[in-house]
């Protein structure tokens, strides 16, 4: 059966890449290999020709018209190397960064749970350190296959130049490169098993330590708590584990030198000794004798850099089979905009029997979960911290899907949905309020500047309260957040932060909105002002409110209460608390703080 991944199907797909987004890469590529091909062999071959001239007695004149021969195709070949080599980098960048696109696209829409599984993540540590290697993985492979052509060209010019030798030399010289090959390739599979695959996770913790000491978010702390030098001592650990590995790698390839480096030696002892031992016994002449120790030179050197290069791409290959397994198993493709459906107008949700437990774990985070959500309707979900609020939020959104159970849309089962239809219909402020690298126009629409709506923009941030802040901006909502892009971006407060998310959460109208405790910084009373505005803000769309303070759940039409993975009380407010179970027991026990809260404000 053919391999998926083989090596012939790797290069093809390396190759179908250079030339899809490098435009005539390979033939340039093809051009200057054979350019330079004739430059390794027109002065060997002219300098044959030119002392079998003056040998023969031939006259000057035909001496010179081979030096003109000569000096012609030389400046053709410098003119066409000199095309080549300022025509193919940037093409082969350009194909690169296509590949690497590819793997960025692939995290941007994996399953979201992807995301949580360190086994991924190594995966993806691993491949994302090889795609920044220039000679290892695609870009090695796009090399080595260009040098793998000139070097296969080399030999077969080589190769016809010093047929007429004795066959047993040649026999000798292709079973020392032989040899070379098994010890080199077998070297290079043990140095890629037990060195580069196992970097993986090593590298994962030097990537996320490194931005963690980047990161404008945690630079406060870190100086703050002067926890630099701790840091530091972490990544001295990290970086020590790495180092092991590298010496690793290091020790595998000096035994491999150990027995490469002497059968190059009697190679080249061999070569020379019989084309001496020919030369004394008048079996060549000089000029064949100059002619077979550079074309035989050539050959072997180019046959045992080929071994070389051959042992390299197979490394690669295997490299990029790792590649495209993780783009083919985790990538999923954006559904054509013609294939999605039309959103319903008042969708209403159902959870029956839904059961959820997250890799890795032993015990559920939420066990046999049945409820309704109907349109309209303004529900809290509450509990304290760990209770499952948040996992039953990432399951109503699509990105977890039930271990048991089902959850349907209008009574249709959501596990048959494209994502792209489900994630239409939510908008929601999640507990991490996230600013990113763009305008604020952009922040708000999530999308490009051309493609948004600045009359709906501002409507949303005149709704959230953010139009005074962002009218005093030189750029207005053309200006740059953050400053990790532009040296001139601007930085929200907290609170402006969370107005932002919900001027975004407005902007994108979907007919269910949801709010993730993304006030929990705020103390209970702010925090129940702002739930209280917002839910003006919605209007006749579906609100969800997810907090472990009850403060919040007066006004809403159901609560929904969690407790240790279960839904453990379903109703109003009014309903609960009359039942005098554990939501009442919460209640009141969070109320004397707010009474008291509201008491030292009055």
């Amino acid at each position: 059966m053919k391999e998926k991944y083989g090596f012939l199907s790797n290069l093809k797909y390396v190759i179908c890449g250079m030339k899809k987004d490098g435009g005539h890469l390979p033939e340039l590529l093809l051009l200057g290999v054979a350019a330079e091909t004739v430059s390794l062999f027109i002065i060997p071959v002219t300098v044959k020709l030119i002392i079998d001239s003056l040998t023969s007695g031939a006259g000057y004149e035909k001496t010179m018209i081979l030096i003109g021969i000569n000096s012609i195709v030389m400046l053709a070949v410098y003119l066409i190397s000199g095309y080549v080599g300022n025509n193919t980098p940037y093409r082969m960048k350009h194909a690169l960064i296509s590949f690497k696109r590819e793997l960025t696209e692939t995290m941007t829409s994996m399953e979201y749970s992807n995301l949580e599984n360190p086994k991924v993540l190594d995966e993806h540590e691993r491949i994302r350190n090889v795609m920044n290697v220039k000679t290892q993985g695609i870009e090695g492979m796009m090399d080595s296959t260009v040098k793998c052509g000139k070097l296969i060209l080399q030999i077969i010019m080589a190769g016809i130049l010093v047929s007429g030798l004795h066959p047993l030399l040649i026999a000798v010289l292709l079973g020392l490169l032989l040899l070379s090959f098994l010890v080199i390739d077998k070297t290079k599979i043990k140095d890629k098993e037990l060195v580069w695959d196992a970097l993986g996770p090593y590298w994962r913790k030097h990537f996320n330590l490194g931005y963690l000491t980047n990161h404008f978010n945690s630079a406060k702390e870190i100086r703050v708590y002067d926890m630099k030098d701790y840091i530091y001592g972490k990544y001295l650990d990290i970086n020590r584990d790495i180092l092991e590995k590298y010496k690793l790698s290091r020790n595998i390839w000096i035994k491999n030198s150990a027995v490469c480096m002497p059968l190059a030696l009697l190679q080249e002892v061999s070569l020379y000794a019989f084309l001496i031992y020919e030369l004394s016994k008048d079996n060549l002449t000089v000029a064949e004798f100059t002619l077979y120790v550079a074309s035989v030179h050539i050959f072997t050197k180019a046959l045992g850099d080929f071994i070389q290069e051959y042992t390299e791409i197979k490394k690669q290959s295997l490299q990029v089979k790792d590649f495209r397994a993780f783009i083919d198993e985790y990538r999923i493709p954006d559904a054509p905009a013609g294939e999605l459906s039309p959103v319903c107008e008042k969708p209403s949700f159902e959870f029956s029997d839904v059961t959820f437990r997250y890799d890795g774990q032993s015990k559920n985070a939420l066990e046999h979960i049945s409820l309704k959500i109907p349109y309209g309707q303004r529900l809290a979900i509450v509990g304290l911290n760990g209770a499952g609020k948040t996992t039953f939020i990432k399951l109503l959104a699509g990105l977890y899907k039930p271990a048991e159970g089902r959850i349907s849309l209008n009574g249709e089962d959501t596990s048959g949905m494209m994502r792209e239809d489900l994630f239409r219909y939510f908008s929601a402020v999640f507990q991490n309020v996230e600013e990113y690298p763009f305008t604020v126009a952009e922040n708000v629409s999530m999308k490009r500047y051309e493609d948004t709506d600045e009359k709906r923009v501002r409507e949303c941030i005149d709704r959230c309260g953010l139009t005074e802040r962002i009218g005093n901006l030189d750029a207005g909502l053309k200006t740059q957040m953050l400053k990790v892009i532009e040296k001139d971006g601007v930085d929200f407060s907290g609170g402006e932060k969370q107005k932002l998310a919900l001027a975004r959460a407005l902007y994108k109208d979907a007919p269910v909105i949801i709010l993730d405790e993304p006030t929990s910084a705020l103390d209970p009373l702010a925090e129940e002002r702002l739930y209280t505005s917002f839910n003006d803000l919605i209007g006749d769309r579906t609100g969800i409110f997810i907090s472990h303070r009850l403060s919040s759940t007066g006004f809403c039409d159901k609560v929904a209460m969690f407790e240790d993975s279960h839904l453990i009380e379903y109703g109003s407010h009014e309903e609960l608390m009359a039942r005098k179970g554990k939501y009442y027991e919460l209640y009141e026990t969070q109320a004397q703080f707010y009474r008291e809260e509201k008491k030292d404000e009055e």
